[in-house]
This record gives C-alpha cells, structure tokens and sequence, in this order.
C-alpha cells in the first residue's frame, strides 16, 4: 500500500511539473527624465532637456547663399502624418523643402513640446526626437518643427533670450588673438566694414563692440574691434577655442603666471624644453595619443612627439 501512495504521489508531482505555467513579468517603461529648471538663457540649443524650450521666442536663422536652395527641413502642417506628402510640408515645397524666402529671419513662440509619435514603436530610432508646435508670430500659422536632442548643428534657430544675454555679457569683453585665421587659411582676415585684410598681429587685442548674426555664413558673432578701428566678426563657437583665441583676463593671468617669454612663445604655437604640461596644452592644444612609459610620457602630434619627464617638456623632435 505504501508502495503504492508513493508511486501515485510521484506521478501527481510529475504531472505538476510538467503542467507548470511560464509565467511574465511586467517591466515599467522607461521613465522619462524631465528637467524641472528653468531656462537660464546660457545655452542655445537644449538637447534633452527639450521641455525648456517651452515659452520661448525663436528666430530662424538665415543660411548662405549657396545653401538657400534647399530650403529648411523639418518644418510641417501636421506631425502627426507622412512627411513625404506635400501638403504636411510647411510652405512648400523646394524639393520637398520649406521655401526659404517664407521663412528665413521669422519669429515662432514655443507653445509646447511632443513626442514623436513612432517613439513607441521604435524608442531607437525616435525616442529622442521630438516635434515643437510653434506659432509663427507674423501670420499666426501653427507650425511643427522635428527636432533632434543629439545633433546641434541640425537646429537651425536662435533662442531670443540667449542672443540678448550674450549680448549682454560679452559687449566690451576684451579677447587676445593668436594670429590664426578661423575663417579661411586661404585668404587674409578682412574688415567687416572695408573688406580690406586687417591688422592681425599674433597677440593684439580686440574688443568685442557687438554680438550679432553675420550675413556670409549666417553663424552667431561676436563682432571684434581693435585700435585701429577694424573689425572682424569671431564665431561665438570659437570664443573658448584656444587655437585662435584667449580672453584677456586669462591672458593676463598666464602671462603672469608662466612669464612674458613663454607667454609669447605660446601665442606663437611653440613649444620648448622646460615647458609644462599646461603650456604645452595651451600652445599646441591636446595630443593624438599619450604613450605611458617608465621613463615618461610621450605625446604625439601628428608625426611629432613630445617626451616628459615628471610632467616638464624634455626633449622634441
């Protein structure tokens, strides 16, 4: 008898094993991180923390002439619908392109902030893209624009609140230019005004006497003079590369901390024995490749190298 109670009580927890539900679990979807702070008119283009945009003013940039054929992109009727349809395309169409006469240096107010509507079928692809309703402040028209929180230099508008903090901030600052054409090698800096090449001694410094829109390349400028009165615009995305330039006030404090000789030296772009880590950074910026050795570290620069020993410069070729 007990043989067989036990023989039925193991095939009942065989038949339960076998019988045994897969079982699932809920996983929460990914919450979405929305800043809580306010815009602080430092930045132009927000990336993720696109909800800040949200009340603001716009203006759209124009584009050189060159590019103006192709309109802008990204501006629609409806975002909710198949962008390859003509009527969904705001002012249409340059090759199914926004014509860029109807809307280059117009205004548009932010009124609020979508996601896009395959970011749930596709949070890869979509997930960080997201559609601004705007209303262009002209006509009044509702309008969508596509915007991509990874990629800066696709947003074509200038926040109004950053161009007037700017402004504020950087008229009348005074910047230390290392003689290095940041517009083209192939031909001198010219005077806004005259278009004749400027006085563009390594060292001399300009004073910042607007900040604007300048109308060849369309980038945002700070508009330099110096004492002859020439002018020269600096791409506000060059203003901390210390390729071409320095603030003075920092200037001022390396001349000071590193002595005018090797101050000079480094507006120059030349590095020599005795040189630390810093000045070399500052002079020929950051290195290809640090190789790490007993002895040292070896910094390259295309092709050249560079030997430390305890973090001071003691040899180059």
């Amino acid at each position: 008898m007990k043989k067989e109670i036990l023989i039925t009580l193991s095939l009942l927890t065989i038949c339960n094993l076998t019988f045994t539900q897969i079982t699932t679990s809920k996983v929460a979807d990914k919450k979405e991180e929305i800043s809580n702070q306010p815009y602080d008119s430092l930045i132009n283009f927000l990336g993720k923390d696109v909800y800040q945009y949200v009340g603001q003013e716009l203006y759209l940039k124009g584009k050189s002439e060159s590019l103006r054929k192709y309109g802008y992109t990204g501006f629609f009727t409806d975002y909710t619908k198949s962008k390859q349809k003509k009527g969904v395309v705001y002012k249409c169409c340059e090759s199914y392109n926004s014509k860029y006469d109807e809307l280059a240096g117009k205004y548009f107010d932010v009124i609020t902030i979508h996601k896009h509507p395959k970011a749930k079928e596709s949070e890869y692809l979509y997930g960080k893209k997201f559609f601004l309703e705007l209303i262009a402040k002209e006509s009044g028209d509702r309008v969508y624009y596509e915007y991509d929180s990874q990629y800066k230099h696709s947003f074509p508008f200038i926040i109004v609140g950053f161009f007037i903090k700017q402004k504020e901030l950087n008229i009348g600052r005074e910047i230390v230019v290392r003689g290095k054409n940041w517009v083209t090698r192939a031909e001198p800096m010219l005077d806004m005004n005259t278009g004749k090449p400027v006085s563009f001694e390594v060292g001399s410094i300009w004073k910042c006497v607007d900040f604007t829109v300048e109308e060849k390349y369309y980038t945002l400028s700070l508009v330099l003079e110096n004492d002859k009165g020439e002018k020269i615009p600096l791409s506000f995305d060059n203003v901390d590369n210390t390729h071409f330039v320095f603030d003075a006030r920092k200037a001022e404090l390396y001349k000071k901390m590193f002595g005018q000789e090797k101050w000079d030296k480094i507006l120059n772009g030349r590095v020599v024995v005795g040189f630390t880590e810093e000045m070399v950074l500052l002079s020929w910026g950051k290195p290809e490749k640090i190789n790490k050795a007993s002895y040292g570290d070896q910094w390259v620069y295309d092709g050249q190298y560079i030997y430390f020993e305890n973090g001071i410069l003691s040899s180059f070729n």
